[in-house]
C-alpha cells in the first residue's frame, strides 16, 4: 500500500496539501542527491542550473508548508510575528521562507551571506538548528503522507507548531542581521506621523482644499499637498504635539529634526498671519501654486517655499517611509460609500498609491503586445492579451528588467504575469485580473500602465 501511495504522490496525482508535500519534497530530495552525484568545480553550468532548480522547488515545499501550518494548527497558539512590521516591505510575508531555508542550508555548509562574515559566524548555529528541524517536519509530514492525507494527528500538529516557533526566531535573527530594519522608535515616529497626515487629510478635505474625487483616484499631487499641509497643520496645533518645537529635540520625528531651527522661524511668521493669508496659504500648499501675486507677497511666498522645501527634502530623504505613511492615509480617508466590489478589490491593491513612473513606456504593440518591454514610445492597443506569456527562464536573468539593480539572497527574482519578464520586487508591486487568469496577478510597472490605460479606454468606450 505505501508503495502505491509513493508512487500516486509522486506523480502530483492529488490536490490534497500533503501529497503536493509529497511529491514537491520528493522532487527536492532528487536535486540533493544529484547535485551530491559530482564536482559542482568542474562543472558550473551544471551545478547553477541545479541550484536555480533546488531553490524553486525549497519555494514550492516551503508554500505547501505553510498551507498546511495554517489549516492544522490554530492560528492563536501559532508564534507572533509582530517583528515584521520592523522589516522592509519586500520582506515581510512567507514568500520569503524558500530563500532563507537556501541561506540556512549555505550558512550550515561554511558560507557567508552577502560577504557579512561576522553576521554569517552569528547566524551558523542557528542554521544548523533550523535545518535540524526541517528535517524533523519533512520525514513526519512523508510519513503522514503515506498514511492518511486528509488527517493531522495531534502529534504532528505539535510538530509543526514547534517548527513554527523555530523559523520565527530563525527568521528574525536573520533578516535582522542582514538587512536594516526599522527601530521601535522609527516605527512609533512613522505612527505619529501617519496620524498627522491622516487628521490633515481629514480636515482639508472638510475645508475643500482637496477633494474625495482626488483621494479616491489617487491623485500624484496629493504626494506633495498631504505633507505640507500636515508641516503646517503641526506648527499651528497647541503644545504637545509631534511638531510641538518647545520640547527637546530628540524627541521630534527624524522627519523633521534636522529643520527644526527653520520650522522655528516659519512658526513666528505663521503667528503673524491673518485667518484671509492662512487660507491664501493652505490653498496654494494643496495646488502647488506660488502665492507671491497675492496680498503680502515676501511672507506667504517665503513661508510657501520653506514649507514647500521641507516637505520635498522630507519626501527625498525618506521616500520609502513617506510612501507607506501616505498609503496609510489613502486607505484611512477613502469615502466609506463604495458600492462596487472591484472598486474595493482594485482600490486595496494599488501599492505606490497607484501612481506609475514617468519613466515607464508601455510593452511593445507587436503582435504579441506585452512580451517585450519596449524603449520606444507607446502605441495604444485596442485590446489585452488573452493568452498568458512564456516566462523567461530564471538561470537566464541576473538584473532586473526595468531597474537593473543585481538579484541576491534577500532580492527575489518575480515574473510579470503579462510580458513573462523577470522584475525584482519594488518593480513587480501592482496587480490586475488579466483576461486569462481569475483572480489578480503580479504586473511590472510597464505593463501595469498599459494594463490601466487600455481598461480605462475600454471603460470609457462602453455605452453607459
Amino acid at each position: 500500500m505505501f508503495s502505491f501511495k509513493s508512487a500516486y504522490f509522486q506523480t502530483k496525482g492529488s490536490d490534497y496539501p500533503l501529497a503536493r508535500f509529497y511529491h514537491f519534497d520528493n522532487e527536492l530530495r532528487k536535486i540533493h542527491r544529484e547535485l551530491d552525484s559530482f564536482d559542482g568545480r568542474k562543472e558550473q553550468e551544471r551545478c547553477q542550473k541545479l541550484i536555480e532548480k533546488l531553490r524553486r522547488y525549497q519555494s514550492h515545499v516551503m508554500n505547501i508548508l505553510w498551507t498546511i501550518v495554517r489549516i492544522s494548527v490554530p492560528e492563536e497558539t501559532r508564534a507572533c510575528r509582530q517583528y515584521r512590521e520592523k522589516f522592509p516591505e519586500e520582506l515581510s510575508g512567507d514568500h520569503m521562507s524558500g530563500p532563507l531555508w537556501f541561506g540556512a542550508e549555505c550558512l550550515a555548509a561554511g558560507s557567508s551571506v552577502l560577504n557579512r562574515e561576522d553576521q554569517s559566524d552569528e547566524l551558523r548555529p542557528r542554521a544548523r538548528h533550523i535545518n535540524k528541524v526541517m528535517e524533523t517536519v519533512r520525514a513526519k509530514l512523508r510519513k503522514q503522507c503515506l498514511r492518511d492525507v486528509t488527517v493531522y494527528p495531534s502529534d504532528l500538529v505539535d510538530t509543526l507548531r514547534w517548527f513554527d516557533y523555530n523559523w520565527a526566531e530563525f527568521e528574525y535573527s536573520y533578516v535582522s542581521r542582514m538587512c536594516t530594519i526599522i527601530t521601535p522608535e522609527q516605527l512609533f515616529n512613522q505612527h505619529l506621523v501617519t496620524v498627522l497626515f491622516s487628521e490633515t487629510t481629514a480636515t482639508a478635505i472638510k475645508e475643500n482644499l482637496i477633494t474625495e474625487d482626488q483621494m479616491t483616484a489617487y491623485d500624484p499631487q496629493l504626494m506633495l499637498a498631504i505633507p505640507r499641509l500636515s508641516i503646517l497643520r503641526g506648527l499651528l496645533q497647541d503644545n504637545g504635539g509631534i511638531l510641538d518645537l518647545s520640547q527637546d529635540v530628540s524627541r521630534i520625528p527624524e522627519y523633521f529634526r534636522p529643520h527644526v531651527p527653520v520650522l522655528l522661524d516659519v512658526k513666528k511668521l505663521l503667528e503673524e498671519l491673518s485667518k484671509s493669508n492662512l487660507r491664501t496659504l493652505k490653498v496654494c500648499l494643496a495646488s502647488s501654486i506660488d502665492p507671491s501675486d497675492d496680498s503680502d507677497p515676501s511672507v506667504l511666498h517665503c513661508l510657501y517655499l520653506t514649507i514647500s522645501g521641507i516637505a520635498d527634502q522630507m519626501i527625498s530623504n525618506h521616500a520609502k517611509d513617506l510612501r507607506q505613511m501616505l498609503q496609510s492615509t489613502f486607505k484611512m480617508n477613502q469615502p466609506q460609500v463604495i458600492t462596487s466590489p472591484e472598486l474595493i478589490s482594485s482600490s486595496s491593491k494599488r501599492d505606490d498609491l497607484g501612481i506609475t513612473s514617468m519613466d515607464c513606456i508601455e510593452p511593445s504593440s507587436s503582435s504579441r503586445a506585452g512580451d517585450q518591454c519596449s524603449d520606444t514610445e507607446p502605441r495604444i492597443r485596442s485590446q489585452l492579451r488573452e493568452d498568458a506569456p512564456p516566462w523567461v527562464p530564471d538561470c537566464e536573468v541576473s538584473r532586473c528588467t526595468l531597474c537593473n539593480d543585481n538579484f541576491t539572497l534577500i532580492k527575489r527574482k518575480h515574473h510579470c504575469r503579462y510580458c513573462g519578464k523577470i522584475f525584482c520586487y519594488n518593480c513587480t508591486s501592482n496587480s490586475g485580473i488579466l483576461p486569462f487568469t481569475k483572480s489578480a496577478v503580479r504586473m511590472c510597472d510597464v505593463c501595469y500602465e498599459y494594463y490601466t490605460t487600455i481598461t480605462q479606454q475600454e471603460n470609457s468606450s462602453r455605452p453607459s
